[in-house]
């Protein structure tokens, strides 16, 4: 694994070249990648006996459209980005509308230029990686980022974090669909390769979509390009249907709104019962500041020795909250101890529970025990622990406590003495397992 980690993170790099001549290593991947997908479209048309006139107007048109998106985004929004779900949408109907003008059939001009399309978007995906957009989650294994990509867009909270290579997942997985779509070309009926592209990828995008660790728009419960990865699913049944002359009946009419009402029902049953919503509310964390106010002022008016262990409280939501002094080098502090129940293990809402509730904390003298125990320091007068949204404070938390722990530092709580070498918790990592701040 540690061979695995290394290659990748030679791989990282937001310019190619050198001094006045370097250019973006994104656009450097998009571009290799556009003129792969030029190529394959026009072998694919040469397979297929296809106009290779044709196939080279679809091919400006696709290039015109996504830099016209590109620009019209950038205008609107004030900076250059790229959603890649939408530029493939929108380059398919520009297409489809060039193949209407043109008179020529639809389906058999869309099979060659899928294929070709699967090859420009794994070149950006290649890109991606390269770059740090679309990243995946912390991982043992995977690509870590510099201070270089965090000034050209990439969360610095996250400088330094191994993250998993989702960019490089699903570059392979439209590698392989591309070469089974290029192979079917010429012995498939037209449209069949069309169909197999946005089946395939729909249900791939579906999926990765898991893994990225990115922030993105989200509606009842899904990402966006999971709703579209759902549009796509939808148009192929549909495609099938015409194509193939099978008629709806009231059957099928029955087994569509079936599975569009248990899609209903499983979104709204998500949503009633995911854990985040109860936790984050702001009762709740006024609750966790009052509980955390006064353990502290039990701590600093002394009624809590500084040897002795801290005593448990549980909010109504079943936090756990322990407070006790902090470790001597770093005087006039209070330690925190934060843990979420058994069946909600969740590191990024734990974070932006304490920054809310704890605004004082030190990001950097904090860490997450092997049992998701987050352990932090803070100061006696530093705040009064009012609740607080800012999601900055949050993102740096869940930054360095995720470095802490892929470096090994974190501590263990299986030892029976919860005191022992207390001071050990925001120093150096020992050669020994550490100690658990609060009796559970």
């Amino acid at each position: 694994m540690d061979s695995v980690n290394r290659w990748f993170d030679r791989l990282p790099r937001t310019r190619f070249g050198r001094a006045s001549r370097e250019v973006s290593a994104f656009r450097v991947c998009g571009t290799v990648g556009y003129y792969g997908a030029v190529l394959v479209t026009l072998a694919g048309g040469l397979l297929t006996g296809r106009s290779l006139l044709v196939l080279a107007v679809l091919s400006v048109v696709a290039a015109a459209s996504f830099f016209g998106y590109v620009c019209v985004r950038k205008w609107i929004t004030g900076r250059e980005t790229m959603v890649q779900l939408d530029q493939v949408w929108l380059a398919e109907l520009c297409m489809a509308g060039a193949l209407w003008v043109l008179g020529q059939p639809l389906l058999p001009y869309l099979d060659v230029v899928s294929v070709g399309i699967c090859v420009f978007l794994a070149g950006g995906r290649v890109g991606c990686l390269l770059v740090g957009c679309c990243h995946g989650r912390p991982s043992s294994i995977g690509i870590t980022y510099g201070e270089e990509h965090a000034r050209d867009g990439f969360p610095a909270h996250l400088v330094g974090v191994r993250l998993f290579p989702v960019p490089l997942v699903e570059a392979a997985g439209l590698g392989l669909i591309g070469l089974s779509g290029f192979i079917a070309l010429p012995f498939a009926a037209p449209g069949r390769v069309f169909m197999w592209v946005l089946l395939a990828y729909a249900i791939l995008r579906f999926g990765v979509e898991g893994l990225r660790g990115d922030a993105r728009p989200h509606f009842l419960g899904l990402s966006k390009a999971r709703w579209m990865s759902l549009a796509e699913l939808s148009l192929v049944v549909w495609l099938a249907q015409r194509e193939w002359g099978y008629r709806i009946d009231e059957r099928g009419l029955i087994l569509f709104f079936g599975l569009l009402g248990t899609l209903a029902v499983a979104l709204a049953v998500r949503r009633a019962f995911d854990p985040r919503l109860a936790f984050v509310a702001d009762e709740h964390v006024r609750e966790l500041a009052g509980l955390i106010r006064v353990e502290r002022d039990r701590v600093r008016s002394n009624h809590q020795p500084a040897a002795e262990a801290p005593v448990l409280h549980t909010s109504s939501r079943g936090l756990a909250v322990a407070v006790s002094h902090g470790p001597p080098e770093i005087p006039a502090s209070l330690h925190i101890s934060l843990s979420l129940p058994v069946d909600v293990r969740d590191l990024s809402l734990l974070c932006e529970l304490a920054a809310r509730a704890c605004p004082g904390l030190t990001p950097d003298t904090s860490l997450v025990s092997r049992e998701a125990v987050l352990h932090m320091v803070i100061a006696h007068d530093d705040s009064d622990l009012l609740p607080n949204d800012g999601q900055g404070l949050a993102n740096r938390l869940y930054g360095a406590v995720v470095r802490r722990q892929q470096a090994g530092q974190a501590v263990s709580e299986s030892r029976p003495d919860p005191i022992v070498s207390r001071t050990t918790y925001f120093g150096a990592p020992t050669s020994g397992p550490g100690p658990a701040s609060a009796r559970r």
